[in-house]
């Protein structure tokens, strides 16, 4: 909206009317109408400056006219008195107030409440912490009053080293023996030959009983089988 302003400020020019004091009266024609004016009210001793288009009374923001009279009199920043309070970073976080100068419940910042809620946290954590700093002193304290009577009593044997209150007896020699040698998995097995290995596979093979050796085969894998049982076929007699 302030841009829009800035920007239909460059159609305006601007006329000294007369001055009262310290207060000056310019009037502001748009170019190329001369039937429309405005009249601006402007003192440069504390830069308050009102339009007799009443738009920063209604709106908060400062019309072209009165931006055109500031520019013409070399002012670069905006005044404060030009600044309400609605449009600054810090609005929220003050209170409302209505035109009777009541406080508006209904529009109380979020960030004052924000505010009371850290502060409760902050007495709730330093609560507890002083809570565990209670404990934490009780702890030391029945800790320190374990240690004195442990004290109290050590002196009272007149030994002020507890250790040295303890019996403990030394042995005169101490025997060492070498452990037991176990026998690990694979351990103890020599590498066999092929010939040995050929030997043991014989050993283990079955006779076979038609032919009557020691093969890989038996009965039902003979090989010569099927040759005996067709030539068995050609010497029986046909029957008809």
């Amino acid at each position: 909206m302030f841009h829009k302003e800035v920007l239909s400020s460059m159609q305006y020019g601007t006329m000294l009317k007369y001055s009262e004091g310290r207060a000056q009266v310019y009037i502001v024609k748009r170019a190329g109408d001369s039937t429309k004016f405005r009249e601006i009210l402007y003192n440069p001793s504390d830069h308050v400056i009102t339009c007799s288009c009443k738009k920063f009374k209604n709106q908060g923001i400062p019309c072209s006219h009165i931006i055109v009279v500031l520019r013409n009199n070399f002012i670069d920043c905006l005044p404060e008195y030009l600044i309400p309070e609605r449009w600054t970073t810090t609005a929220k976080s003050k209170t409302v107030y209505d035109e009777l100068g009541v406080e508006l419940q209904g529009h109380r910042d979020s960030s004052s409440w924000m505010g009371k809620k850290n502060l409760e946290i902050a007495r709730g954590f330093s609560e507890c912490l002083n809570d565990a700093l209670i404990k934490v002193c009780n702890v030391a304290k029945e800790m320190l009053n374990d240690l004195q009577k442990m004290k109290a009593s050590y002196s009272e044997s007149g030994s002020n080293n507890p250790l040295q209150s303890r019996s403990t007896s030394v042995p005169s020699s101490v025997n060492v023996f070498p452990p037991n040698i176990s026998k690990i998995k694979g351990s103890g097995k020599r590498l066999k030959g092929g010939k040995e290995i050929a030997m043991e596979e014989m050993r283990k093979r079955r006779t076979c009983s038609v032919c009557g050796k020691k093969e890989k085969h038996n009965a039902r894998t003979y090989p010569k089988l099927k040759e005996m049982s067709s030539k068995h076929n050609e010497d029986e007699p046909t029957t008809f």
